[in-house]
């Protein structure tokens, strides 16, 4: 039997796919970027496999960040499209990354790669959902990777100020 999606809160799909990222060895710059495009992707009904086949290799989530920072450099020193290379199996990650920038993002497809025109002075007008569908395979490998951040429970990481609300204040 196949569990059924549930339903999150951007924020909370946005920043458990950073913490995951974070945990699978990723920079946190670009995991937290991860985090954002994931959300976005996830709400365009993109593929929990593409997320999780990210995961399972930190360097490709890098190596789209670079190939993202690339094309925002472009576009900050142009007004014309930026052709952005991309293979078939980052395609759609790619993309949603894109369209994740806080500006605005207009992609043309062609052979091995996204034509990219960012305005880079224009907020990005997408919408954000209140909820996002989150396949449970998944949810479950960013919670696993995610918990590799954590600090340990014991009284001494607490005593170093681990924990909400569990120091003696007085």
């Amino acid at each position: 039997m196949v569990a059924e999606p549930v339903e999150r809160s951007w924020n909370e799909v946005q920043s458990k796919a950073a913490r995951a990222a974070i945990g699978a060895g990723v920079p946190h710059a670009q995991a937290l970027a991860f985090g954002t495009m994931v959300a976005r992707l996830l709400a365009d009904g993109g593929a929990a496999t593409d997320v999780a086949g990210c995961l399972d290799d930190p360097a490709r989530i890098v190596a789209l960040a670079g190939a993202v920072e690339e094309a925002v450099e472009a576009a900050s020193v142009t007004d014309d499209v930026v052709r952005v290379p991309v293979g078939t199996k980052e395609h759609d990650v790619l993309a949603a990354w894109l369209r994740s920038l806080p500006c605005q993002a207009e992609l043309a497809e062609v052979p091995d790669a996204l034509l990219v025109k960012l305005e880079l002075r224009a907020p990005n007008a997408l919408a954000r959902p209140v909820r996002v569908s989150v396949g449970c395979a998944l949810w479950q490998v960013m919670e696993d990777l995610a918990a590799r951040t954590y600090v340990p429970d014991s009284d001494a990481s607490r005593q170093m100020g681990a924990g909400a609300g569990l120091m003696d204040l007085d």
